[in-house]
């Protein structure tokens, strides 16, 4: 079978999750593969679920889905406690928890979050706070783990995010952001605009997250500016699709949305993901008059996105050349985007000569 085709049966599933139980083992199986890779296997169970077909399924597929499902719920009450001890960290002080991604998709208890895994739990706060907040948590047995004074320097300087901290005991990372996109970036969202139009999360006093719309906005240039596509691509393109889902059914939303990324300089990542939620995920979305990328722009990502989204199939030990090389070419972009050729170039042979230091001592050791 071709890897187009391969390719297509995962997102297939999500759009037609009636059709899953009527494939043949062998798909059935790859499926699951690909979604487990993808970390996605506890949301395909909720979409399977939601789509009252598991009990199609044969009984070692059933018990399959509902271990993974265990392991989703245990993730969304784990971010619940972090969100929990954080907010007793800043217990006394002014700061809030304004929550960004996968936490903020939880405590709202948006659909979305189903199943989903979340690795760390970002917060978003002014920069003038952010040295009374890493107090707070240091106080609280979170440690910094980026302890390079480069790496130290790289944050503080040039990203959107001070170095993540890692809960000495439970192990868990909070990202503290006091912006959405690297402040070198080529696109720069107001901060002060983004923390002005916040919302309260119900029963959680002291508990924020982003405006609707500029929590969707912010999942656009996640993906599209900011993110490593072979890692997270397809997860968060189906967050994507699960937001505007949601969202969409709200009236004035799209209008809103589009004002709201002019007013936040994000009107491409807006076109992006517009165009392939609608292109791979059959996203239901109204006619939008957006400004777009010119045609030579939008041949490349319309060739390199769904290579580099699209899952690989398990069966085989290296990824695709094509796939690989889209990949690739979508990671220079991203580090392109993030910073300027006067700040990339000295950075980029910082990271590989001290990956090639790393990989000469880890052979010598062996």
């Amino acid at each position: 079978m071709k890897r187009s085709i391969l390719s297509e049966l995962l997102l297939t599933t999500w759009r037609e999750p009636n059709t899953f139980p009527d494939l043949p083992t062998a798909q059935k199986e790859l499926i699951l593969r690909q979604a487990r890779r993808a970390g996605l296997l506890a949301s395909l169970q909720t979409v399977l679920k939601q789509a009252n077909v598991l009990d199609r399924l044969s009984p070692r597929i059933q018990d399959y889905l509902e271990g993974s499902q265990i392991i989703g719920t245990e993730q969304e009450r784990s971010i619940r406690w972090e969100v929990n001890r954080i907010h007793r960290a800043f217990y006394g002080t002014a700061l809030p928890v304004i929550l960004l991604k996968g936490a903020a998709y939880v405590m709202l208890n948006l659909p979305v979050a189903k199943g989903r895994l979340v690795g760390d739990v970002d917060i978003l706060l002014p920069k003038t706070d952010l040295p009374l907040a890493q107090q707070c948590l240091h106080a609280h047995d979170w440690v910094t783990v980026k302890a390079n004074p480069y790496d130290q320097h790289y944050y503080r300087e040039w990203m959107h995010e001070w170095p993540p901290l890692r809960h000495r005991y439970r192990q868990t990372e909070v990202d503290m952001h006091h912006a959405i996109l690297p402040i070198t970036g080529r696109l720069h969202p107001d901060s002060t605009r983004l923390l002005a139009n916040v919302q309260p999360v119900p029963g959680y006093d002291g508990v924020w997250t982003l405006g609707s719309q500029d929590l969707v906005l912010h999942a656009m240039a996640h993906l599209f500016y900011d993110n490593d596509f072979q890692q997270a691509g397809l997860r968060n393109l189906l967050d994507l699709d699960g937001l505007l889902r949601h969202y969409g059914q709200n009236p004035g939303f799209w209008e809103s949305l589009v004002t709201r990324a002019q007013e936040l300089e994000l009107t491409r990542p807006l076109y992006y993901a517009l165009h392939f939620t609608v292109k791979l995920c059959h996203t239901p979305i109204p006619p939008i008059h957006i400004s777009k990328p010119g045609w030579l722009t939008r041949i490349l990502m319309n060739r390199l996105i769904p290579w580099a989204i699209l899952p690989e199939n398990p069966n085989q030990h290296s990824k695709g050349v094509v796939a690989g090389l889209a990949q690739w070419l979508l990671y220079v972009r991203s580090h392109w985007l993030r910073m300027p050729p006067s700040l990339l170039l000295p950075h980029l042979a910082r990271k590989w000569t001290r990956r090639w230091h790393f990989n000469v001592w880890h052979r010598r050791s062996v």
